[in-house]
């Protein structure tokens, strides 16, 4: 039985995450969370503020990942901001960028540096 992935399938049977698709759906679901933090912020500072801590946890993800930092896990990463900027209502898309890549080298030195430790919970 030759049957492509998908074809043939009910839509039930596609959603199921498994190791080809897991990638996506933590995607979808960052950008959800993403659109739901961006929403509950009600200023500008509170705005940058959470975007700054998103962009330090990226750099920590970044700095973990470093030895086989493979797309999916951008792909994650980039789910969240995109979700962020789409709900967006205070603040400056552009001043948001900008501090979600300051926030992730920073934490990437920190990191690296040694500066920061924390519990390592994944191999």
């Amino acid at each position: 039985m030759n049957v492509k992935l998908g074809v043939g399938l009910g839509l039930r049977d596609r959603m199921i995450m498994n190791e080809s698709n897991w990638a996506e759906i933590v995607f979808f679901i960052l950008l959800i969370l993403g659109f739901l933090f961006s929403l509950a912020a009600p200023s500008a500072v509170l705005s940058y503020l959470i975007i700054f801590v998103a962009g330090m946890m990226a750099g920590r993800l970044i700095y973990y990942r470093k030895e086989s930092m493979a797309f999916p896990y951008v792909l994650i990463i980039i789910g969240f901001f995109i979700g962020y900027l789409i709900g967006s209502r205070y603040g400056n898309w552009l001043v948001l960028t900008i501090l979600f890549v300051l926030g992730s080298i920073l934490s990437y030195y920190l990191h690296e540096q040694g500066l920061v430790k924390d519990i390592k919970l994944w191999p």
